[in-house]
């Protein structure tokens, strides 16, 4: 060994099986041989032997997965991420890092890095990124949905979550926008997402299959063996996201969905809710800037926020209007947002609409369930039940369950509790503008009628059940069950209000 060397690899005694090197013996010096990553591989190996790890130990020390590791050491490729991991593991010297860093560096090209940045008003959520944090497994294919309301923030979590995990997915980091709610109507089809996912991950475009099956498993033969994370944003549908899946452990797979996405097997489903009344101040306060703020009376914020539905997009629109409007203050946007018929109106700031967004979510309903949509909104209290919702509709209890299924689903309706349904304050007057629009005055009516047949049916069982003997004093008011209404108005009369509609 020459005496100027410093030395970065294992030293034994004379006579054992590993070698010593040095930083002029490593193969990285110079120019690269095409043996650079065996003798890399080679020196990962020794490391561990020093360290007296196994694979197993040095995967659990490193946090990578078994199979990186006997990766590596085959001469696989390796990601900064996984160096520096492996480097803390092992334990290695800042030469030894450096000789690391050299050996295994790939072409900027070779490295797949398409995540947005981190949106810089995310605020909250830190229950949901410990939970995802906690949910990522080296050895499994792991798939999380997150599904929630337009402008709910689910990419914007979805975001953040990818780059909080991703030093542990050293290969490739795929960003996918399929458009499942976008002013065109047309969702990215599963063989054009595939065509791009393949283009990037350096697939001549002579080599891609025209067949999306085909497709499919170019992708996850590309894929095997890598710890990738994915994020499929803004899906329509399970069948848009399912070809897009990996066919292997170790990687990653975020999906985020106006929709819950039920059929996608063994996924963790998260529902995003709107932001605690804290963080929902604290973002106001970011986007507005902390000078329009700090001089408002104490509470003033809490009322804007709660006036927006805690909903993050409404708040950040909220905070672009009062920011765009120096003579404005928050006592006034409040009274602005106060004139309920006008509230949807205020939130609009440049592209950022919450009604564009929530009309994205209502044009992608079936007929049913949007003429569900309208009527519901028409209901004067704060929930409804199954049995209100069907009156509203002219139809039975188990159709009404159906077209709430289909809502709930879609994140347009609540279900505070179990069979009593509501709306976000928000989405409560996006229905009843959208029914002022769409649905005709005379069936709005007609479902009105319905409504008030069907409860005043309920409260005459109720009073006979408790005061029996003053039955006779309420003769007027039928005490049977309405009929079931089918939508044929005059079977049963016209518009008259009595008691013979089916409420349900």
């Amino acid at each position: 060994m020459r005496g100027d060397a410093t030395v970065i690899g294992p030293q034994r005694d004379e006579g054992s099986a590993v070698t010593s090197r040095t930083v002029s013996d490593h193969p990285t010096n110079g120019t690269r041989s095409p043996d650079t990553r065996a003798d890399t591989g080679r020196l990962l190996r020794e490391w561990r032997e020093r360290a007296l790890l196994t694979q197993e130990q040095l995967a659990a020390r490193a946090g990578l997965s078994v199979r990186s590791i006997r990766r590596f050491e085959r001469g696989g490729s390796a990601q900064s991420t996984s160096i520096r991991l492996l480097a803390d593991a092992l334990g290695l010297s800042p030469e030894e890092r450096a000789a690391l860093v050299t050996a295994t560096r790939e072409p900027a090209q070779d490295r797949l890095r398409q995540l947005p940045g981190p949106s810089p008003l995310f605020t909250g959520r830190e229950a949901e990124l410990a939970d995802l944090d906690r949910i990522r497994d080296p050895d499994r294919l792991v798939i999380v949905t997150i599904a929630g309301m337009a402008g709910v923030g689910k990419t914007a979590l979805a975001v953040q979550a990818a780059h909080l995990v991703a030093p542990h997915y050293p290969d490739e980091h795929i960003y996918l926008d399929l458009r499942g709610y976008t002013q065109d109507g047309r969702p990215v089809e599963p063989g054009e997402a595939l065509e791009r996912v393949l283009l990037s991950l350096g697939v001549p475009a002579e080599q891609i299959p025209t067949d999306p099956e085909d497709r499919a498993g170019l992708y996850r033969s590309r894929l095997a063996d890598h710890r990738a994370l994915i994020l499929l944003d803004n899906a329509a549908s399970e069948e848009q996201v399912a070809p897009l899946l990996p066919g292997t452990p170790g990687c990653l797979v975020l999906v985020t969905s106006r929709r819950l996405l039920t059929g996608l097997d063994h996924s963790h489903a998260l529902s995003l809710d709107v932001l605690p009344l804290a963080d929902a101040v604290a973002l106001f306060r970011r986007a507005a800037g902390d000078h329009r703020v700090r001089d408002e009376a104490p509470g003033r914020p809490d009322e804007l926020v709660e006036l927006c539905g805690r909903l993050p997009l409404a708040v950040r629109v909220a905070a672009a209007r009062l920011r765009s409007r120096p003579s404005w203050t928050v006592t006034h946007l409040i009274q602005r947002l106060r004139v309920r018929r006008h509230v949807l109106a205020e939130l609009e700031a440049g592209e950022r609409s919450v009604t564009a967004a929530l009309d994205l979510s209502y044009q992608q309903l079936p007929a049913d369930q949007q003429r569900a949509y309208r009527l519901f909104g028409l209901h004067p209290g704060p929930d409804l039940t199954v049995s209100a919702a069907a009156a509203l509709l002219g139809t039975d209890r188990q159709k009404a369950e159906r077209l709430i299924d289909g809502l709930l689903d879609s994140h347009l309706l609540q279900e505070p509790a179990p069979g009593r349904h509501r709306f976000h304050d928000l989405v409560r007057s996006h229905s009843r503008a959208r029914a002022d629009l769409d649905e005709p005055e005379p069936a709005r009516r007609d479902a009105l009628t319905r409504l008030f047949a069907h409860y005043r049916h309920s409260a005459a069982v109720t009073m006979g059940t408790a005061y029996p003997y003053e039955g006779v004093r309420r003769s007027g008011v039928a005490r049977t069950q309405p009929q079931e209404h089918h939508g044929r108005r005059g079977q049963h009369g016209g518009n008259r209000g009595v008691p013979g509609r089916r409420a349900g």
